[in-house]
């Protein structure tokens, strides 16, 4: 039974998705697609089994072709044959792309089991969300912006459930403390994505994040130092003190503003800052450091998940 394209009005043919030499016809919502249908079956295990079918004496066709219609929305099944035709469209890591290109690319490469292109979006997914800490400070939170050149607070929401859909919990840590930094509580509370006890979890942490590890993290600007080789003690006790105030300005809320949660409390540049002897900076170099790691080691358990050497093995067997 062919179907004229004329009955349905609505439907339109995806620009750089219609090839006229290809036998199959797809639909997914109103936009037509047509592909090759070996090239398709060859890369998917999963079109495979559903192509390779026997038709139905009364098989639905379209320009003479067979017809399949897709449950998934139409930009996802854009972007999904657009990566796995044209390669351009979505190189691996540390190509750009977008959070809306790698959200869809990845839904459907997880589902359709594209084993290869999901490979190359977990691998942009991944080295946006490092399970180290030495990852995440060598580039982490830069590289989770590069996705989008105008990022949206609810970008960092949808990213958990994607995560959850597509088995990636190692993602899991660092994306919500990216939901606790740049979400505020209306994009938490009034949203759909994260589930009742995903926006508990989010509270209770940001509460902790921004309280008991906040000060953690800064205890290196109060705490006594031993051993301290400044002419007068006091000069290097003064600059502590000093940069302690400064730093907890920082914690000031500002609606406007990203959260300033303990991972970014003192960063590299704020040494600088200092004046203090090298021995009395050196020990406070060492405090930090292992407060800071501390912290990441408990990041997963500030939202109920498994530590990090279970989420890395999972991040490892993805990648095999």
């Amino acid at each position: 039974m062919d179907i004229e394209t004329t009955a349905e009005p609505e439907l339109t043919r995806a620009e750089g998705l219609w090839f006229e030499d290809c036998g199959l016809v797809i639909q997914a919502e109103l936009t037509l697609f047509r592909v090759s249908r070996d090239f398709l079956a060859g890369r998917s295990p999963v079109f495979k089994d559903m192509l390779s079918l026997p038709p139905p004496k009364d098989e639905e066709m379209m320009h003479g072709c067979p017809f399949v219609r897709l449950p998934d929305s139409a930009e996802d099944i854009t972007a999904f044959l657009k990566a796995l035709i044209y390669y351009e469209f979505f190189e691996p890591f540390p190509a750009p792309t977008t959070i809306t290109i790698l959200a869809s690319v990845l839904r459907m490469s997880h589902k359709y089991d594209v084993v290869g292109l999901r490979k190359r979006a977990l691998m942009h997914l991944s080295s946006s969300h490092p399970t180290t800490l030495q990852g995440w400070e060598h580039g982490g939170a830069e590289l989770l912006k590069s996705l989008d050149s105008l990022h949206s607070r609810r970008m960092y929401v949808g990213i958990i459930p994607l995560a959850r859909q597509i088995s990636a919990d190692w993602i899991l840590p660092t994306a919500f403390y990216w939901v606790c930094k740049y979400s505020d509580e209306g994009d938490i509370v009034n949203g759909d994505t994260l589930t009742p006890s995903e926006k508990t979890s989010c509270f209770v942490a940001v509460r902790r994040l921004e309280t008991t590890h906040a000060n953690h993290i800064l205890r290196f600007l109060s705490s006594e130092v031993t051993g301290c080789e400044a002419t007068d003690p006091d000069d290097c006790v003064r600059s502590r003190v000093e940069q302690r105030r400064y730093a907890d300005e920082w914690r000031d809320y500002e609606p406007e503003r990203p959260a300033i949660l303990p991972l970014e409390l003192w960063e590299a540049s704020e040494w600088e800052r200092l004046d203090v002897c090298a021995s009395c900076l050196r020990t406070m170099k060492e405090e930090h450091a292992a407060a800071k790691q501390e912290l990441w080691d408990e990041l997963p358990s500030l939202f109920g998940l498994p530590d990090w050497t279970t989420l890395q093995k999972m991040e490892a067997d993805a990648f095999k």
